[in-house]
């Protein structure tokens, strides 16, 4: 099945949607997302090692084909890519989609999507996990400030903090189009549990970090992810996609409103659609939340 042309979601100059998507899904689930894909989106899961991350891809990009079609009103294979110098995908066609501007994110469990109009956008997520080379991690990743900040919290917080600046800095960089080709460690951002997710300098230039926002998507305490956005006064909504058939239901594809709820990590307030309502119909969407360096680096950025 493929997504109608006719109903695509209306997006706003001055709003960002972002989505949130658990992307464990069935078997039947992503051979429909892996049908959109493009034949080279097709070949890239053979590079990955593990069965988990070759599936993470294409239920990931699937996702996101489905999604970009219903702001520009086509079907999801009739999109086209094309890529910045390091990687950054932005849409190739078709006509009318040039304003169109998005980010995504996948990691164990989750993916995270961001879509806007005319404005710079990134996105990263992480599954909190345990870090052997932390102690390295911090010194590669943290402006010397920063590390010292870091070494002030209590130890029992610091993975917690790395991966909440980590995010940060991560999705500024993918915002930039940049990546890692641009040091995190002269990027600075808050990072102490439960500070407002903020951008402080950029390479010591606090007026250049002031042309940008930074917001913390809720997706739950075994993740952390950011968002950021050129410039300010936009307003960010936050939904969910929820797989039917994994949330409980015995019915693939339901409206929103009657899927239950599943057992995740992903707050319940979150808005919640169907990934069969994104697919098959027109989707019910309900607005709610106002070298060495580069191997080590690699184990946090998204493949």
């Amino acid at each position: 099945m493929t997504a109608p042309a006719a109903t695509p979601i209306h997006l706003h100059r001055d709003e960002v949607h972002v989505w949130i998507a658990p992307i464990e899904v069935p078997s039947t689930c992503l051979e429909e997302l892996g049908s959109v894909l493009a034949a080279d989106e097709r070949r890239r899961p053979d590079g990955f090692h593990f069965e988990a991350d070759r599936r993470r891809f294409v239920v990931s990009r699937g996702l996101l084909r489905h999604l970009l079609a219903r702001y520009v009103g086509v079907e999801p294979q009739a999109l086209a890519f094309r890529y910045g110098a390091a990687g950054k995908p932005e849409l190739a066609r078709p006509r009318g989609s040039a304003d169109l501007r998005f980010n995504a994110s996948r990691t164990r469990g989750l993916a995270l999507y961001a879509i806007t109009l005319r404005r710079r956008v990134g996105v990263d997520v992480e599954a909190r996990r345990p870090l052997p080379e932390f102690e390295l991690l911090v010194r590669m990743c943290l402006s010397d400030r920063e590390q010292a900040a870091l070494r002030a919290l209590p130890v029992r917080l610091r993975q917690q903090a790395f991966f909440e600046a980590w995010t940060r800095k991560e999705a500024f960089l993918k915002a930039t189009g940049e990546g890692l080709g641009f040091p995190p460690e002269r990027v600075e951002v808050s990072m102490a549990p439960g500070e407002p997710a903020a951008l402080r300098c950029i390479d010591g230039d606090q007026e250049a970090a002031a042309a940008w926002s930074l917001w913390a998507p809720p997706v739950g305490p075994g993740h952390a992810a950011a968002v950021a956005v050129e410039g300010h006064g936009h307003h960010v909504s936050c939904r969910q996609l929820v797989d039917a058939a994994a949330a409980g239901s015995a019915s693939r594809w339901l409206p929103a409103a009657d899927v239950p709820r599943p057992r995740s990590q992903v707050p319940e307030h979150l808005a919640q659609v169907a990934y069969g309502a994104l697919i098959d119909e027109a989707p019910i969407v309900v607005e709610c939340v106002p070298g060495i360096r580069d191997h080590h680096l690699r184990a946090l950025e998204d493949q």
